[in-house]
């Protein structure tokens, strides 16, 4: 290259004849990416032609002097070719140096690529520099060949200015790429938003029309133009790509008539501008602000924006500026809301204004500079103090025409106790014409707004992800890739600075990047390094990591209030959504003067109350620490900021103990005080996430080896008890398994506590049907009490019962019953035979000989149960009516329904005189009573008593307490069986909906619910959908609770029956064979289940066409029936029902008659001639006698049996062929 400098190519001074120059023409050339010699006049040099100097001066109308200003730009020396605002000094120097003598004179630029960027910056400093200001003054016409004034489609500045180099370079090192981007967006920073020049200053931005090569457009139209308001702005395709758009080899070449026609009319128009009116200012970048690489758009926030400004003031406001704050916690991306609202709507102000309100000195320097560009007495005040300068800004505003933007941006200390409080009204303009944007972490910038203002908050899903996988580089041509960046973004609470910054640290990291999923592992496990990593620029904006952000926020609130500080340290021990106030207990016990622990925590001397709570909450509200439900009295923080609490003190061992207690302290307070609240179901389900949370950090704070505070325990223990009470059985295994674990390391296996811990997990393992593990253990505990306390210590005795209730599940009766009866005889001989305590046992031995079926030696017992309860306790004792209810409902197993019915309006009664119409308990028994109706086959009765049910616990308990819910239900199941399909399925769909919100989509009761409406929808010959739901059961039964669960097992044979109705007879004995088969394993040949099983599966090969095997089958269920539950029993009944229309279908009619009439006899005598039981076996004992004598039914010869005569009208409505399911 030639000497750098600023070069005299032409001067008319010095032309013949000569004329004194009029205007300075300056050409600033781009990078010399080929390291070429002369690169400055190569770049405007086609040929022999330097257009420069030899077509341009002939063209103007005016003598002109043409300057080249030539830079060392050759990357070849290192990054240090590359520093843009060095370059800029260096131009403004010469200039100055050269205009020394007319330093008025117009000036005009014409710059090619990245040259454009050393003008722009060259400018800008001019502006804030008092010596340059004549060369901003005297500037009247930019014109740019290709320059990249902002990034284009999906690319940052910094991108486009790689992709430049590449034109020069294929293999750029990665030192000058770096470089390069950092400086080009520095530059960018400096001007891009602003375009501050004065409107006489004109620009005409010419931009490329063809691909270069392979690499298509370099600088598209969108980043090669400003977008100027009005006329100012020129914007000409060229038919030239990046590198020939400002070469040309002919004056008379259309290209060159272009430019030089444009250029000479252009300058003409700005010579003749009027120059005496003030100059309005188009924009300035009074901070270095830019829109980040990855910025994803909001559009719903930005309109928010564009609506509350563009919103007409109500007739007393008129004249009022309009402001719009912006706020939220710090990271939610709201400084490039704001830029996103200045860049989409710039067009419509005469002037914008970036200004950086971190404090009042930052306020201070940028209206400065606003000062120097635009009061009219700026020269006469060298050196003027701030007040000057705001009341010299301010006057400008109030008298300036023309529209205004001013963005007071990361105004984040509006409160008067912080350390850098900025009093922002005292720099806001007065005029109607200026709207302004406050942005601000503090949520003071709402009541700030003219109107509600902007709430930022977390990006959506989508949008994160977008914002993942631009900042990472990843295509999405991999599969699973949205997945596992949808589980990142979750993660990362959807923050944008903290999505930006993971997609970026991924992008750099090539192990991460063709394996995502182990991106959170990693994050989960370097969480707190990877948040204090400083932001790429290009990426985001701030200059501190996410944490420090934070922290700052921090600081400011424990300044403010130190309570407040201390609250969100406690809340971090807690779940990070929902946190509602109740939960702190301080609307009851109001006459209470103690301090509670997490009130100590806080640093209360003395009991705290509602409202200084509540004045916490709002001192984090106003910092964005954290967010107020809109019409609830909760809160929420985002989950990064809660794990940050909790981040934060994982050094000091002590004050996570502290913290930690006193949360659970908090949490234990509460559940005590809503066990007996009527909203209690729906009010303990709310504090599960808390609960669970709070779990998961004791996990942390026990796992210092030498941790030791057994009496910690203790409320991890209650916690577990909770969980067991409102049915969480996964939730208390958790905290159970915690306590056992940490009793066994502290206090020793054979410690009390410590087997009263195994105890209480045994029990929820069996909760879990995970039963032959909690056999086991409760055989553990057993042997241990015994051991320790003697066989007939109570606690061992109650520990030999809790086995018994275990081995029961898993179907050994036999021994259970052998170990209920040694446990009533050692309460017998031990507490006497009358203690509440054995007469319990009593009634539990009763229950296990039900479940054998020994239904007459149950009713015996049950009876003497309930006669010494009624002569110790006395007739209208609870526990004396609870065992009426009992006996009853054996009674009703017997089949004995007429007794068990009378015996159940006996307990109603009494619950009625006793306890009232309304009471929870007297409901019960109605509903109980109702049930018994309907095994009558009373079932408009049942149905009617139902209905009553449901209308008293809707309006004593509402409409969504689990009790109600169950009434309705009961209510469903009662109208299908009165052939109401079409309204019970409705109730169902009801009930399934009111539990899938209530208690979730995976409670045992909602997944319950949902296999009864297949069961209503199958009814309705809807099999498709019933199959489906039915397959959803099964699924989440096999995921909860194993494959081998007693409740998967039914879910099991609930499909297989549907699958068999939909004629998939295969697939339905396939799984009725396993059924039984795990039955048989895990509950014995003789279950009633077990047995139950057998007879669906006889059913099913029955409709195969097996007709032997489905008989012999049928026999072996016969007989076990008989020899289990007796002859009597409605199973064996049913049983028998089904061996006949087996044998009716094998052709043995005699042998199907005879077993068909006594089925008919017994259920006659036992149930009544109108119940559908009776009905059913009238008809098909019809159908058998029918076939039997060769004619149809109705020439039967009935006068023998008057009942089915009345039934042979139905007989036609029967098909030849049927099936039955045991009832």
């Amino acid at each position: 290259m030639t000497q750098a400098g600023l070069h005299v190519i032409f001067d008319s001074a010095s032309s013949n004849p000569p004329r004194v120059a009029e205007l300075d023409i300056v050409a600033v050339h781009g990078l010399n990416f080929k390291n070429s010699d002369d690169h400055a006049r190569k770049t405007w040099t086609m040929g022999d032609k330097f257009w420069l100097k030899d077509f341009l001066p002939s063209a103007l109308t005016r003598p002109a002097r043409v300057m080249l200003f030539e830079y060392n730009s050759s990357p070849a020396v290192g990054a240090t070719a590359i520093k843009l605002s060095g370059h800029a000094n260096n131009l403004l120097q010469w200039l100055k140096l050269k205009r020394k003598s007319d330093p008025q004179r117009p000036l005009v630029f014409i710059c090619h690529s990245l040259g454009g960027l050393i003008v722009k910056e060259a400018l800008v400093a001019a502006t804030l520099d008092a010596t340059y200001k004549s060369i901003v003054e005297a500037a009247c016409l930019l014109v740019f060949f290709a320059t990249p004034h902002q990034g284009g489609n999906y690319a940052s500045l910094g991108d486009i200015v790689a992709k430049i180099v590449r034109t020069g370079m294929s293999k750029p090192r990665n030192d000058l790429l770096d470089a390069l981007k950092e400086n080009s967006d520095q530059a960018m920073q400096r001007f891009e938003q602003a375009r501050h020049l004065p409107e006489r200053c004109l620009v005409v931005s010419f931009y490329e029309g063809d691909s270069y090569g392979k690499m298509g457009l370099i600088v598209d139209k969108k980043s090669a133009t400003l977008n100027l308001p009005g006329t100012r702005e020129k914007q000409i395709a060229m038919h030239a790509d990046h590198s020939t758009i400002c070469k040309f080899d002919s004056f008379d070449s259309p290209a060159c008539e272009l430019v030089l026609g444009t250029i000479a009319d252009e300058i003409d128009r700005a010579l003749t501008m009027d120059g005496t009116a003030p100059c309005p200012v188009s924009s300035y970048p009074l901070s270095s602000v830019t829109p980040v690489k990855a910025f994803v758009q909001r559009p719903s926030l930005r309109d928010s924006i564009r609506n509350q400004l563009m919103k007409p003031l109500e007739v007393d406001r008129k004249g009022e500026v309009k402001k719009v704050g912006v706020w939220g916690m710090g990271g939610v991306g709201k400084s490039q809301l704001a830029l996103s609202y200045l860049q989409r709507y710039r067009t419509e102000y005469d002037a914008t204004f970036w200004i950086q309100a971190d404090n009042t000195a930052s306020i201070d320097r940028d209206f400065l500079a606003i000062y120097r560009l635009v009061a009219e007495t700026a020269s006469s005040l060298s050196d003027p103090n701030p007040d000057d300068v705001k009341r010299e800004v301010l006057g400008w505003f109030a008298r300036a025409s023309g529209k205004h933007l001013i963005i007071f941006d990361g105004a984040d200390s509006l409160h008067q106790t912080d350390n850098d409080f900025v009093a922002l009204s005292e720099y806001c303009p007065g005029s109607p014409n200026t709207h302004i944007i406050i942005t601000s972490r503090s949520s003071i910038a709402k009541s700030m707004s003219t109107f509600e203002g902007v709430s930022v908050e977390e990006l959506e899903e989508s949008q994160s992800v977008e914002l993942f996988l631009t900042c990472a580089e990843i295509q999405l041509a991999r599969e699973n890739v949205v997945a596992e960046t949808k589980l990142i973004v979750h993660e990362l609470g959807y923050l944008a600075l903290a999505v930006s910054m993971a997609g970026k640290y991924v992008s750099q990291t090539p192990r991460l990047s063709s394996n995502l999923s182990a991106y959170l592992d990693e994050f989960r496990s370097r969480r707190r390094d990877l948040l204090s990593e400083t932001p790429d620029k290009l990426v985001a904006r701030y200059h501190h990591s996410v944490m420090t952000v934070w922290e700052t926020s921090y600081a400011a609130v424990s300044e403010h209030l130190p309570e407040a500080g201390r609250l969100l340290t406690l809340l971090c021990f807690i779940h990070y959504d929902d946190i509602f106030l109740e939960l702190f207990g301080l609307d009851t016990d109001s006459g209470s003067t103690a301090v509670a622990p997490w009130m100590s925590v806080l640093g209360c001397q003395m009991r705290a109350d509602l409202h200084q709570l509540e004045k916490c909450f709002r001192v984090l509200e106003n910092y964005s620490l954290c967010q107020r439900k809109m019409m609830q009295s909760s809160y929420s923080i985002h989950r990064l900021v809660h794990a940050w609490g909790y981040d934060r003190l994982r050094s000091d061992g002590d004050e996570v103990e502290r913290f930690w207690y006193a949360a659970s302290q908090l949490l234990d307070d509460y559940i005590k005080t809503i066990s007996d609240r009527q909203d209690g179901p729906v009010t303990k389900l709310r504090v599960v996430p808390h609960l669970t949370e709070n779990i998961h950090s004791f996990k942390n704070v026990s796992r210092v080896n030498d941790w030791n505070k057994v009496d910690w325990l203790e409320a991890v223990e209650t916690l577990g008890i909770f969980f067991t009470e409102i049915g969480r059985w996964n939730d208390a295994a958790v905290s159970q398994k915690e306590v056992l674990e940490k009793r066994q390391q502290i206090l020793g296996d054979e410690h009390p506590s410590t087997i009263s811990a195994m105890h209480n997990l045994a029990i929820t393992l069996g909760n879990q049907g995970k039963l032959d593990e909690a056999a086991s253990m409760k055989r553990e505990v057993l042997e241990k009490r015994q051991q320790i306390l003697g066989d007939e210590h109570p606690s061992t005795i109650s520990a030999m019962h809790n086995l018994a209730a275990t081995l029961s599940d898993q179907g050994k009766l036999d021994e259970v019953a052998s170990m209920m009866r040694e446990v009533l005889k050692k309460r017998q001989r031990i507490l006497g035979a009358e203690h509440p305590d054995t007469i319990s046992a009593m009634s539990n031995l009763a229950a296990t000989l039900s479940d054998q079926g020994k239904l007459d030696e149950v009713a015996s017992m049950m009876r003497e149960v309930l006669e010494k309860m009624q002569r110790i306790l006395g007739d209208k004792h609870p526990s004396t009516i609870s065992a009426m209810h009992n006996l009853a409902s054996t009674l009703s197993d017997q089949g004995k329904l007429d007794e068990a019915a009378s015996m159940m309006r006996e307990v109603l009664e009494k619950m009625q005189l006793i306890l009232g119409d309304e009471h929870p308990d007297t409901i019960s028994a109605m509903s109980n009573l109702a049930s018994t109706l309907g095994n009558q086959g009373k079932l408009d009765e049942a149905a009617l008593m139902m209905r009553e049910v449901l209308e008293k616990r809707q309006r004593i308990l509402g409409d969504e307490h689990p009790d109600t819910i169950s009434a309705m239900h009961n209510l469903a199941s009662t109208l299908s069986d009165q052939g109401k399909l079409d309204e019970a399925a409705l109730m169902m769909r009801e009930v399934l909906e009111k539990m899938q919100r209530i208690l979730g989509d995976e409670h045992p009761d909602t997944i319950s619910a949902m296999s009864n409406l297949a069961a209503t929808l199958s009814d309705q010959g809807k099999l498709d959908e019933a199959a489906l739901m039915m397959r959803e059961v099964l699924e989440k039964m096999q995921r909860i609770l194993g494959d081998e669960h007693p409740d998967t097992i039914s879910a099991m044979s609930n499909l297989a029956a549907t699958l068999s109705d939909q004629g998939k007879l295969d697939e339905a004995a396939l799984m009725m064979r396993e059924v039984l088969e795990k039955r048989q394993r895990i509950l014995g040949d003789e279950h009633p289940d077990t047995i139950s099983a057998m007879s669906n599966l006889a059913i099913t090969l029955g409709d195969q066409g097996k007709l032997d095997e489905a008989a012999s089958m049928k026999r072996e269920v016969l007989e076990k029936v008989q020899r289990i539950l007796g002859d009597k029993h409605p199973s064996t009944i049913s049983a028998m029902h089904n061996l006949a229309i087996t044998l009716g279908n094998q052709g043995k009619l005699d042998e199907a008659a005879s077993i068909m009439r006594e089925v008919l006899e017994k259920r006659q005598r036992i149930l009544g001639d109108e119940h559908p039981d009776t009905t059913r076996a009238a008809e098909y004992l019809c159908l058998i006698l029918s076939a039997l004598s060769g004619g149809p039914p109705d020439t039967l010869t009935t006068k023998k049996q008057p009942f089915v005569k009345r039934v042979t009208g139905k007989l036609q409505q029967v098909r030849d062929s049927f099936r039955s399911s045991p009832n």
